[in-house]
């Protein structure tokens, strides 16, 4: 895998001093950053589940859970083995957290708190603000600002908007096709057929941005404002078009392998491995930083159906949404499913740490720079109550956080102590540099509680 990495110095004196250096920038600082033990590079994936993260099913083993805690419990996790749901993640207990008793009730929704769940806003209104993946991604800009992937309710669909929002009104697509996916990042590194079709693109975005320039000396007033926001628009496509044309050869190199598992009749479970390898070579090519992926999650979107077979069952699917209603099936309880279908989702998840830990960076690995954000959309159960809002935080972003084998769990909601997924969003921001006091809207029945700054325990 070595093979990948381009010298620096030669990609330096090939790229650093050539046209669209500006754009091309947000990739050098991060290549520079990589050999600066003081100016680490850092990612960060947000994996997003739907049907809730039952918190009783992730518990490691040897550590009690009680009901309503009073004050603040940090663990460390060695010695303790991991819940069957969760086991596929065990190898890296030494990167991972458990963070418990965080609550998110401004975010509640029904069936998936959808947009709010990662911008800490009413569920109904969809888009109202900034989430956390678009916040980080402004933070720590890259080729594509921002990359959404996704299974969902209807295999055939290409484009949903349904957990990512820019700013206010524009939400960020999640693309459900994997092929279609692999086309918008690594279509530079296919056949000549792609590639002249890539030649073809940025051909027209020239054409088109000269007849803007030209209709610009025709007109004045707002209307030549409006224009100035379509030219900055076909500017901005042509300047990625020429990063990722100079990227070409690392790009080919990192793309994944087209299989049957980035087809639209795949089981879930399939495409979702293409996606988790879509977005490891994503990160390996350099084209983001910031990737958003998402298993049934969504407003209203939970009904993703996974393969029985894979799950020891009958053939045939099983549907999700149904087993958030407690259905049992061939005598499997809702319960036993619920385990399962995580225990799958998270097998997926470790193979992407382990690509990201075969790939050297600086001293250590991609791994070492990458922060893991595993949470569902729906907090802590099928219909989300929110009071507690479970995740599971793997590695460290680049040593910027303290997340490696701990168990926390915070006072309960409304105890002394306690505090929101609003301030573990903030804390990310902060180990970032974006030194905000506050993400997303106030929980208003939390009068005695802080609401703001970070969560001290996890900043480094």
């Amino acid at each position: 895998m070595n093979s990948i990495l381009i010298p620096r110095r030669t990609f330096f004196r090939g790229a650093a001093l050539g046209a669209g250096g500006v754009f091309f920038a947000p990739f050098l600082r991060q290549l520079e950053a990589a050999a600066d033990a003081k100016a680490r590079p850092a990612r960060v994936l947000f994996f997003v589940q739907g049907n809730g993260m039952y918190p009783d099913q992730i518990q490691p083993k040897g550590i009690a859970r009680p009901q309503e805690p009073a004050t603040l419990e940090d663990r460390s996790l060695v010695g303790h083995k991991f819940a069957s749901s969760v086991a596929p993640l065990e190898p890296f207990a030494k990167r991972l957290s458990f963070i418990h008793g965080l609550s998110g009730r401004i975010a509640l929704g029904n069936h998936g708190c959808g947009m709010g769940a990662l911008g800490c806003f009413p569920s109904p209104k969809d888009a109202y603000a900034e989430t956390i993946d678009a916040a980080m991604a402004g933070a720590l800009p890259g080729i594509f600002f921002h990359t959404g992937l996704g299974v969902e309710t209807e295999p055939k669909k290409s484009i949903i908007y349904n957990v990512s929002v820019r700013r206010k009104g524009i939400p960020l697509p999640t693309q459900c096709d994997p092929l279609k996916a692999y086309k918008t990042l690594f279509s530079i590194s296919g056949a000549q057929a792609e590639r002249n079709r890539f030649n073809a693109n940025t051909q027209l975005l020239d054409f088109l941005a000269d007849d803007v320039r030209r209709m610009q000396q025709r007109l004045d007033g707002s209307e030549k404002q409006k224009l100035d926001h379509y030219l900055g628009a076909f500017e901005s496509m042509h300047k990625r078009q020429g990063a990722l044309a100079r990227l070409q050869e690392r790009i080919t190199k990192s793309a994944p392998e087209i299989t049957e598992r980035f087809g639209p009749d795949t089981y879930a479970f399939e495409r979702m491995e293409a996606q988790f390898e879509i977005a490891a070579s994503a990160f390996i090519a350099g084209l983001t930083n910031v990737i958003t992926i998402s298993s049934g999650a969504g407003r209203n979107k939970v009904g993703v159906s996974f393969d029985g077979s894979e799950l020891e069952l009958a053939d045939g699917r099983i549907p999700a949404h149904e087993v958030g209603h407690q259905k049992t099936i061939q005598s499997t309880t809702a319960d036993e499913l619920h385990i399962r279908i995580r225990r799958r989702h998270c097998e997926k998840l470790a193979a992407f740490v382990r690509k990201l830990e075969s790939i050297p960076e600086g001293e250590g690995t991609m791994m070492d720079n990458t922060l893991i954000v595993y949470l569902s959309d729906a907090a802590d159960r099928h219909h989300a109550r929110a009071y507690e809002w479970p995740m599971i935080v793997i590695g460290d972003l680049g040593g910027r956080l303290k997340t490696a084998g701990r168990y926390l769990r915070y006072p309960w909601y409304g105890q002394t102590g306690h505090r929101t997924v609003a301030n573990f969003y903030t804390s990310l921001l902060h180990a970032v540099g974006d030194r905000r006091e506050r993400f997303g809207l106030p929980d208003l029945a939390l009068q005695d509680v802080d609401q703001e700054g970070p969560l001290t325990e996890i900043l480094a």
